[in-house]
């Protein structure tokens, strides 16, 4: 069984794609107020700092528990596939 990846880079681009999507659902909204909306969104749901979804948009966002928080929020558990998060990367537990 593939693991899916669950690392910073991977989580950015889960982001982005839920900006483009919430830009799909309001087209008359500017795709930059679409996604700062959505952003915000998402990191109150996470209950993580600004910083750290500054982070997690750039990419760069190492911490494990902020980018657990992020992926639950996303609908995705690491934990469901045996991976535990680590700084910066995953290990398959």
């Amino acid at each position: 069984m593939n693991v899916p990846s669950f690392s910073p880079a991977m989580l950015q681009l889960f982001l982005n794609a839920r900006c483009v999507a919430a830009h799909a659902r309001s087209p008359r909204l500017k795709f930059q107020i679409a996604a700062e909306r959505e952003k915000a969104r998402l990191r109150k749901l996470a209950r993580i700092t600004v910083d750290q979804m500054h982070s997690a948009w750039m990419g760069r966002l190492p911490t494990p528990e902020p980018r657990a928080r992020l992926w639950a929020v996303l609908g995705h558990f690491p934990s469901d596939f045996g991976v535990v998060l680590t700084h910066g990367g995953q290990e398959h537990g």
